[in-house]
């Protein structure tokens, strides 16, 4: 895996795609509107009632501040699709199809964090979530269908980077590896329904990773094992970094939105209190294996999907490839 191809010799475009420029602004304009609505408003605690808006442009400001997550990370598809574009080659337009069941499953895949959370760990909670079903309903739609896709894309870019060359000395897997990893997968997923409390986050964000990655390398799938069984690396480096970046964006874009999240980790103790926006500073750490963990997902589902005769088939993700 020393070199990553991709077309050399495509060409540049003579301006830029309309998905970048479109997504820029869609972001430019959320942020601005939010600076509008913060005016009247300022960052107050999520248990405090807000101020009504007044006048056209206050209540398109608030609309833009309850909706800042599925917005702007629709900006962020967009933006991304057209810098790839732009620069010859853009894995949303290459695989289409893959990108509409990366973006679809990525919903399920939230959904079941979700569910273990709010059925179990209690470890974060939704505030100010639009009253209008169908307006809650479409921004669940947006937001959990860009996490997977957002932190592939990134990852699609730092893998033709030099960082995607990362190799090393070959790792080899039994299939005694590949059960216990399978067993200690399960436990971690089982361990924060176990427990009850916000600690169980501490393995939600690494159990699926380790439950699905030997599944798929026994399967055929795409997997991190099979990279590593080469001295392939740079996989696993690329999808780390996209978890961290995207983590970084979701807690910005997250902190003066009027429809967030917040966290509940007394398990960190005194470390709860040091925090990057609303997240605890060593809750960063999940977001890096959480990429892995949606990955992993998502090559078990297309595995799954392409073995159903009726549903038109997905390519398998490629050996250089993330997304």
């Amino acid at each position: 895996m020393s070199e990553i191809a991709r077309p050399a010799d495509a060409v540049r475009r003579r301006g830029p795609p309309v998905t970048l420029i479109a997504g820029l602004l869609l972001i430019l304009a959320c942020e601005a509107l939010l600076i509008v609505d913060l005016a009247g408003r300022g960052i107050v605690p999520v248990v405090e009632p807000l101020p009504p808006p007044h006048g056209p442009l206050a209540v398109l400001a608030r609309l833009a501040a309850v909706l800042m997550t599925p917005l702007c990370w629709t900006g962020f598809l967009l933006a991304a699709d057209g810098a790839f574009a732009w620069r010859g080659d853009s894995p949303v337009r290459r695989h289409p199809r893959r990108f509409a069941l990366a973006y679809a499953t990525s919903i399920p895949v939230w959904l079941f964090f979700d569910a273990v959370n709010f059925g179990a760990i209690h470890a974060w909670t939704y505030h100010g979530l639009p009253q209008s079903l169908p307006l809650r309903w479409a921004g669940y739609v947006l937001a959990f269908g860009a996490i997977s896709p957002a932190m592939f894309l990134v990852a699609e870019g730092v893998i033709r980077t030099r960082f995607g060359t990362v190799e090393g000395r070959p790792l080899r897997f039994g299939m005694g590896a590949h059960r216990i990893m399978i067993a200690v997968g399960i436990a971690f997923v089982v361990f924060p329904v176990f427990v009850q409390e916000p600690i169980g986050a501490l393995t939600l964000w690494i159990g699926l990773a380790l439950l699905l990655d030997p599944i798929n390398d026994r399967l055929g799938a795409p997997s991190l094992l099979a990279d590593w069984r080469a001295g392939w690396y740079g996989r696993t480096v690329a999808l780390l970094v996209g978890g961290l970046v995207c983590g970084l964006l979701w807690e910005f874009w997250n902190y003066a939105a009027v429809a967030k999240w917040t966290y509940n980790l007394p398990f960190l103790g005194p470390l709860e209190r040091l925090r990057y926006f609303e997240m605890p500073l060593p809750g960063l750490l999940g977001f890096p294996p959480f990429a892995i963990e949606c990955w992993a997902a998502f090559q078990t589902i297309a595995w799954v999907w392409n073995r159903v005769e009726r549903l038109p088939p997905v390519e398998p993700v490629g050996p250089d490839d993330v997304l």
